[in-house]
């Protein structure tokens, strides 16, 4: 870049002596030499400008993708209930968008350090040739090339920071439409989507417009200054000529210089305008590289996706365990205050949700029963790791759970869930997500474990068949996921609800499938369907956030307490449901 500014300044330098000593003196040898140096110089500068676009294009895609690695692996370990509470949409747009805004502000940086040392190289030869022109250009250029980029662009920021948070708001908004298009459609709220819709566009158009006109007239003010600069330098320029102050020749040469001098000064001003609509961007991605992380999943061994070798399951232990939400903050704003609520008991420790002692035993299946609320999902994601204890500990195999890199602890963990994810890729793929090492062998013994054989033997494709959830039915969908836990060899299996989304029947055969493949391993099954917590080892009882009873099905039911309650209120919705015209007992 130096040497291509070097050389194009230089040219304009080389006029002074082109005309004063070679045109107006008749010297044809020192013209034609001349002339050569300057296509010269116009070659090696167009193959150093060349060069230096090659370069820096490269960067500019280079950094931006770097950028968003750095804000995807960072989003990978930030708290499960932060993710939550934030709108997708909205980080989405931090990843994709923002982070590729720096590929623009690359370019500005780009312009500004050429519009830089072009002034200063510009600068440097205008003083060699006349200093008092070139004072009088700089008495007129300093104070009237800032003026426009002092005063608005200050506004066009607060604009484009604005209209860069209503495009990740309307991102929020469009992912929640996609994601719930039949609730949207069942419910008619068509026309409250399409308002709330235009009413988002409408702020990102209003502030849009604001940051145009800012940026607009905060480039066009300096260009106006420059025009109007040259045009009294050149007059000045003109008088000392006449009155025989300066040669035809350096006047000539100095008016070049000076024009590129106005011009770098213009773009040094554009270009730090231009980076206003990028430093919006840039906040909004440090503001996402701010939020904490896991430290755990940061400090785990890079690679770590599978423990090979003898592994035993696992014995649990959840000691003196508490858990609460804070109250004060949310998304780090102050809670709204609840009524007669005052600031000694705001500022006090919250109640705990969840306050447990419980041993699970190793290679044994234990279900977690009780009503909506009652803890029994809290316990496991405190068993899982993806919340911590507000006291105690959960101990597996005596050891702190918190002590453990959580990588490690999760490459021999496997869990079902009520809600099944399926990527839009092949059955095989879906499958060996969870373990990318699995051979093919694996994989379909993971398949027929989980029951899938007979479905995928009957399509063309067979394991490489595409699927998303949309293609696949809820058991399908909920036996690929048994599959994917089953194919990394678990000594933990968590099951969440997992035949809930479905059909009785369906339901019944999932908890069937997964029955056979839970020996040698610890496994925890949280249920409302008791039928289903009747083949325990163990069955825990959860109510208002403690462990009520804990014991066996027959045990449960011949003490008379909470499960038994719980057993024979399910029994008789059941009943009543049997008894209705067209409704099956199942």
């Amino acid at each position: 870049m130096l040497l291509e500014l070097g050389l194009q300044l230089g040219q304009r330098k080389a006029f002074s002596t082109l005309i004063d000593d070679a045109i107006l003196q008749g010297q044809a040898p020192l013209m034609v030499l001349i002339l050569a140096l300057l296509l010269a110089a116009s070659v090696i500068s167009s193959i150093c400008g060349s060069a230096h676009e090659y370069l820096l294009s490269g960067l500019c895609a280079v950094i931006p993708a770097e950028a968003r690695d750095r804000l995807f692996h960072h989003l990978q370990g930030m708290p499960l209930g932060q993710l939550r509470s934030a709108g997708h949409g909205d980080l989405v747009s931090r990843i994709v968008n923002d982070a590729g805004g720096l590929e623009s502000a690359l370019w500005s940086i780009g312009f500004v350090a050429t519009s830089f040392f072009g002034v200063a190289i510009a600068l440097a030869m205008l003083l060699s040739t006349d200093w008092r022109l070139a004072l009088l250009g700089l008495a007129l250029l300093l104070p009237t090339i800032p003026i426009g980029p002092r005063l608005l662009t200050p506004l066009a920021e607060r604009a484009s920071y604005a209209s860069r948070e209503a495009h990740g708001q309307l991102s929020t908004q469009l992912w929640e439409n996609l994601a719930n298009q039949v609730v949207i459609r069942v419910f008619g709220m068509g026309a409250f989507v399409r308002s709330r819709f235009a009413r988002a566009n409408a702020e990102i158009s209003r502030f849009t417009r604001s940051y145009n006109l800012y940026s607009y007239f905060s480039n066009r003010v300096p260009w106006i200054a420059v025009e109007l600069i040259e045009v009294i330098v050149l007059a000045a320029g003109c008088w000392m000529l006449v009155h025989g102050h300066i040669t035809t020749g350096a006047l000539v040469s100095f008016y070049l210089l000076f024009a590129a001098l106005a011009t770098h000064a213009y773009s040094l001003a554009s270009s730090f305008s231009r980076l206003v609509g990028v430093s919006a961007s840039m906040r909004r991605i440090q503001a996402l590289q701010d939020q904490p992380v896991e430290n755990r999943l940061q400090q785990s061994p890079a690679g770590v996706r599978h423990l090979c070798g003898p592994r035993r399951a696992p014995r649990i232990r959840f000691e003196a365990v508490s858990f609460r939400y804070p109250r004060r903050l949310i998304e780090g704003r102050l809670a709204v205050p609840r009524p007669g609520e005052t600031e000694a008991t705001r500022s006090s420790p919250p109640d705990p949700i969840l306050a447990i002692t419980l041993e699970i035993a190793d290679g044994q299946l234990t279900a977690f029963v009780g009503a909506s609320g009652s803890g029994k999902s809290t316990a496991v994601q405190l068993l899982l790791g993806l919340q911590q204890p507000s006291s105690g500990r959960v101990l597996v195999d005596g050891e702190d759970l918190r002590s453990l890199p959580l990588e490690e602890y999760w490459s021999s963990t496997s869990a079902v869930f009520q809600d099944s994810l399926l990527f839009h890729a092949s059955i095989a793929e879906n499958i060996r997500a969870a373990y990318p090492d699995a051979s093919d062998a694996q994989v379909e013994h993971a398949a027929r474990s989980a029951g899938l054989a007979p479905w995928i033997e009957s399509l063309p494709e067979r394991y490489n068949t595409q699927v998303s959830a949309d293609t696949c039915s809820g058991g399908q969908r909920q036996r690929i996921a048994i599959a994917r836990a089953l194919v990394r060899d678990p000594v933990l299996l968590v099951l969440d609800e997992p035949g809930s989304a479905l059909d009785a029947s369906t339901g019944r055969a999932v908890i069937e499938t997964l029955l056979q493949v839970m020996a040698q391993r610890t496994t925890v099954l949280v249920t409302h369907q008791l039928s289903d917590a009747t083949r325990a080892d163990r069955i825990v009882v959860f109510e208002h956030g403690r462990v009520a009873e804990v014991g066996r099905h027959d045990e449960l039911l011949a003490r008379n307490g909470v499960y038994r309650a719980l057993w024979t209120e399910q029994e008789q919705r059941l009943q009543t449901a049997g008894t209705q015209p067209g409704v099956s007992r199942d």
